[in-house]
């Protein structure tokens, strides 16, 4: 027995589960307005985080929180990173680009 399966125990769809495309919405400004949402809710909670932190320096007087902050703005420079990355809108160019005569 071989510890390599064939390609006949799997069918290809349950071996390689679609994933919801772009298509799958009906229109671009929909598409985008749920890229917005994303983009608000990911990045901005971070930045959310950090100003209530300052906020509580300011208030309190103890530095230390500064650091939860200064973590929090960090952690959006990664997030920032992964939403560029993960943007699936150029996906929308090709829907409504003119042909060429």
């Amino acid at each position: 027995m071989s510890a390599v399966a064939t390609t006949d125990s799997l069918p290809v769809s349950a071996a390689h589960p679609v994933a919801k495309s772009v298509s799958a919405l009906s229109s671009p400004l929909e598409v985008e307005a749920a890229e917005q949402k994303r983009w608000l809710l990911w990045f901005g909670l971070p930045v959310l985080i950090a100003a209530v932190f300052v906020g509580v320096v300011f208030g309190t007087g103890q530095q230390w929180y500064l650091g939860v902050a200064g973590a929090a703005i960090v952690f959006d420079i990664g997030v920032l990173v992964w939403l560029a990355m993960s943007s699936d809108t150029n996906a929308l160019i090709g829907d409504t680009a003119v042909p060429a005569h």
